[in-house]
């Protein structure tokens, strides 16, 4: 421990001199951290103000809240907070009912496991509330929708439309927008969180670690795999710009290519999106085992991703079912905050896991403006018969998600760190936390983004099975 600390003054004065700013070069979450990183002595919080110190960084933050209109700090400041509760708290099983409170804010899947027998977590530290926003082309996007005085619509079949009725993720600038920066109800706040997609023009992760572990706390499953996702219509982050060629009936895509274990090295899959509410997904998985192409139907998308996984084809990046009124209704039932993991994955590792990989060593987590969008199933055989997602306020993003199964027994959890890049406003992902309440089994993915060359290296073959399935 010597060394660390002789280290962490240095780099800390290095730090202050490199970001002596005047009161319009900061923002007031870059103060917190700076505060907090100077008292805690942790070089990855020093290294977190590093980046959010870079002008791109608090350019890009302000730009966006005078778009929006607020903050994280400014909805903060609509409500009295427990004088505990601040940067710095350590939470654990023999201090947590010392903080009455704890349950207004902390989930409550989260809460029980700092008690659980299985997915247990150890400790949780409070970090500052961070500022979140999108990448450069949807600042540009949104306000190209609000400079041409365009307002966008939602059908009877809850289609999102330009005012001329053509699908607005397709074509100019909605198709990289946020379509309602202070939304007023369900279907608006469901589009505002598909329309988010991943906040970037194109994922790579490479690879993708899942492992999943028996209530016992042994890893029985796990795989690692190629992931890929990219964003078709008016691309402006990663080569190549504007839309995609032969693309044309798509909103965006996914593909995954499984490299471990061995017996089902080579399974690929790939799914892509119509902008039509009535049409299924073109989505097709590549067996290696049978050398044969299977076609996907709307219920293959609510089994897991791999044997063992608690991952499902319609929970990559938390939630991509397909908006349909007809089988769904939206509600926005609520607005508040909630503690959830900091989307610092991008500089280092906010949650730890123990040497057994089935439980947390610890976890950070920082107080996050949402607004709670309720998912319900009308048919009565969609996997869940409710499904409800805490949004970030400022992110447009899943920062909590919980899910019931057609009983109305709690039956999956989410929760994710995200790898945000302030100085782009880009983001990919660094970790997620799936939780089975009705099998006790825990699941865990870690992802290694790649940031450069991404426009060389996820090419339109790794959207076509046919052509995946040949990858390596």
């Amino acid at each position: 421990m010597k060394p660390l600390k002789l280290l962490v003054p240095t780099y800390l004065i290095a730090l202050t001199f490199m970001n002596i700013a005047s009161a319009e070069d900061s923002n007031r979450a870059l103060d917190a951290w700076r505060a907090f990183a100077e008292s805690s002595g942790n070089p990855n919080h020093a290294k977190w103000v590093e980046e959010i110190s870079k002008p791109e960084a608090i350019a890009l933050a302000k730009e966006w809240k005078d778009l929006r209109g607020f903050d994280a700090y400014d909805e903060l400041d609509k409500i009295e907070l427990p004088a505990d509760l601040k940067p710095g708290l350590k939470i654990t099983k023999e201090n947590m009912d010392q903080y009455p409170w704890l349950k207004d804010y902390l989930p409550k899947e989260i809460y029980g496991h700092l008690t659980s027998s299985w997915s247990r977590i150890h400790e949780i530290t409070i970090v500052p509330t961070n500022t979140y926003y999108m990448h450069k082309g949807y600042l540009q996007g949104t306000k190209g929708l609000k400079a041409k005085g365009i307002e966008l619509q939602i059908n009877e079949k809850g289609e999102l439309l330009y005012p001329d009725g053509s699908y607005a993720l397709m074509s100019g600038p909605a198709a990289t927008a946020v379509p309602f920066l202070n939304p007023t109800n369900g279907l608006q706040l469901n589009w505002d969180l598909v329309a988010s997609t991943v906040n970037s023009d194109t994922l790579e992760f490479n690879p993708i670690h899942m492992r999943a572990c028996t209530p016992a706390g042994k890893v029985d499953s796990e795989y690692k795999a190629n992931l890929w996702w990219s964003h078709y219509h008016n691309r402006q982050l990663v080569e190549p710009f504007g839309d995609l060629d032969g693309k044309e009936d798509f909103i965006e895509g996914g593909s995954i290519f499984f490299l471990e274990p061995y017996d089902i090295r080579g399974l690929a899959g790939v799914r892509q999106r119509y902008p039509e509410a009535d049409k299924a997904d073109d989505f097709k998985v590549f067996i290696p085992s049978l050398r044969r192409t299977r076609v996907m139907t709307g219920s293959d998308a609510q089994d897991p991703i791999a044997s063992g996984q608690e991952l499902t084809w319609d929970d990559w990046r938390s939630y991509w079912a397909k908006t349909d009124v007809d089988k769904f209704e939206y509600k926005l039932v609520g607005d508040g905050f909630i503690l959830a993991s900091p989307e610092v994955g991008y500089i280092y590792d906010s949650t730890v896991l123990t040497e057994d990989q089935c439980n947390y060593q610890s976890m950070e987590m920082e107080l996050r403006p949402v607004l709670i969008l309720e998912i319900t199933d009308k048919t009565g055989k969609y996997m869940y018969s409710k499904r409800r997602i805490w949004i970030d306020k400022e992110f447009y993003y899943t920062q909590y998600q919980m899910t019931w199964d057609p009983r109305g027994n709690p039956l999956r959890n989410w929760d994710d760190s995200r790898a945000f890049r302030p100085t782009i406003g880009d983001a990919q992902w660094r970790y997620v936390m799936v939780n089975n309440y009705v099998t006790k089994r825990m699941s865990t993915l870690f992802m290694t983004s790649t940031w450069l060359d991404r426009g060389i290296n996820v090419t339109e073959e790794m959207f076509d099975v046919d052509q995946l399935r040949d990858f390596k």
